[in-house]
């Protein structure tokens, strides 16, 4: 498959996940996490978690920091609200395949993005928005960076990997350690 194949072919699929955010959010969970990330945008209170005037304190705040800087950006609508979820989820595809350059030829490493790319759950959690998508991408940078460490020694990648698990801690709390 050639260059031009696989931009093409990426390109569609960011396109899809993209044309995703005309459709509204879904109930009940998603439509929650947009609410209270709302709030966090108009109060402007990002060290405390709140659903309409009370204490939240089922997740993490990950999500709703991304969420309402995005929505500070583009405004209060779907795109915002998803954007975050579709930019991770491409760099869960991007840290997957340089992850799997480590240990196979580029053909293979192809195939297993892919492979992640077209499964019907990115599709679901790019448009579907829960905290999944962060924790599946900041856990597959956080595999490859220490595996780079590991294979390579270079100590930039360690602090990276302790960075994401910490992203991944901080978005779903301590199962992403």
């Amino acid at each position: 498959m050639g260059k031009i194949q696989l931009i093409v072919i990426f390109s569609v699929i960011t396109l899809l996940y993209l044309v995703a955010c005309n459709v509204d959010v879904m109930d009940i969970d998603a439509s929650q996490y947009a609410a209270i990330s709302r709030e966090m945008k108009v109060s402007g209170n990002f060290l405390q978690v709140f659903e309409q005037g009370n204490d939240y304190l089922d997740k993490p705040p990950f999500l709703f920091w991304v969420s309402s800087l995005s929505m500070f950006i583009f405004g209060e609508n779907n795109f915002a609200f998803k954007f975050p979820s579709i930019l991770f989820a491409l760099l869960a595809v991007y840290a997957t395949y340089r992850f799997t350059t480590l240990f196979y030829k580029k053909e293979i490493a192809i195939i297993a993005a892919l492979t992640l790319a077209t499964c019907q759950a990115m599709f679901l959690i790019t448009n579907d928005i829960r905290t999944d998508t962060i924790l599946m991408s900041a856990t597959m940078i956080a595999i490859w960076q220490l595996a780079k460490w590991t294979q390579l020694g270079y100590i930039k990648s360690f602090i990276l990997g302790c960075i994401f698990i910490g992203i991944a801690m901080l978005t779903k709390g301590p199962i992403g350690l």
